[in-house]
């Protein structure tokens, strides 16, 4: 995983299990090396268990913004 975007790229077919060993091993690495990208995996992460479970609880607000921030900062299109 060369940087954060890529990362974003990948997350959800990491999260569908819908990539090889190889590139979960990169996209672990970088999270636990990167606490914006952890955060933004956890809390996609549980978005999707939310949505498959059928809640319907709105994400908290300082969550919301804390995401929001990091999608701005590090998911630009290049």
């Amino acid at each position: 995983m060369k940087n954060c975007k890529e990362l974003c790229e990948q997350l959800s077919d990491y999260l569908d299990g819908s990539i090889g060993e190889r590139e979960c091993r990169l996209i672990e690495e970088h999270l636990g090396k990167c606490p914006p990208c952890a955060l933004m995996y956890e809390s996609l992460r549980i978005t999707v268990s939310m949505c498959e479970k059928g809640v319907s609880d709105e994400m908290p607000q300082d969550v919301r913004s804390r995401l929001k921030d990091f999608l701005r900062k590090h998911c630009k299109g290049d």
